[in-house]
């Protein structure tokens, strides 16, 4: 794994977080597709098994992130890194809040990642 390029990514994902407290729907769809991903690709960098629909929970058990999150990043990748995204301004704004929380207890997490020898 490049961690140069999950810095990067990790730093990408920062700068989006203005724009989803704002309740961007393209923001939180951006951050939803870049967690899923930067996540991915730790789980097979430790070559984990990754679960369709459960990679918060995968991620948890093994330590990568806060396990209190789980079931709610869960709920909102599905939400979120699909083709439709919601629409309704009312579960937008709750879903951005939602994402400032998870984003913010797994970002610092991603910013610390080493690989293990």
């Amino acid at each position: 794994m490049d961690f140069e390029e999950l810095q990067k990514d990790a730093e990408r994902l920062e700068k989006l977080l203005p724009d989803v407290r704002e309740g961007k729907p393209t923001a939180l769809q951006a951050l939803a597709v870049g967690v899923r991903d930067v996540l991915s690709d730790l789980l097979k960098d430790r070559r984990d098994a990754i679960r369709p629909g459960q990679i918060f929970r995968d991620a948890a058990a093994k330590g990568l992130v806060p396990g209190d999150i789980a079931a709610r990043g869960d709920a909102l990748l599905i939400r979120w890194t699909g083709k439709v995204v919601p629409q309704d301004p009312a579960a937008v704004k709750e879903d951005a809040a939602r994402w400032v929380a998870v984003a913010e207890k797994v970002l610092p997490v991603v910013r610390s990642y080493r690989k293990k020898e």
